[in-house]
């Protein structure tokens, strides 16, 4: 995952974190019933941007606080993809996915 989404994905992650009024601690607890070796720092590290979040923790997070993946992957356009970058959010969700 490129540093750039990384941020944006751990950004998202701990906005809805605090949503949810979980604290880190109990976020990595709650994971941790489905996968032993999450703590705390690592939650801590994946909001900041400093470490990638596993693919599956994406998902497990997105059901524990019962949002959707696409609420934690941030917004990309195909070009966006081909590119390797990542938009900014902006609150609107983009819908122009396909090839120009």
């Amino acid at each position: 995952m490129k540093p750039k989404i990384q941020h944006l994905v751990g950004r998202r992650i701990c906005k809805l974190r605090h949503e949810h009024r979980i604290g880190q601690e109990e976020l990595a607890a709650m994971l941790n019933n489905f996968h032993s070796s999450i703590t705390r720092d690592m939650v801590a590290n994946w909001e900041i941007g400093r470490t990638e979040v596993p693919a599956y923790c994406i998902q497990l997070i997105a059901c524990l606080l019962e949002e959707k993946v696409a609420d934690i992957l941030p917004d990309l356009s195909f070009d966006e993809i081909i590119a390797g970058q990542t938009m900014e959010p902006s609150g609107s969700r983009r819908q122009n996915c396909q090839p120009t």
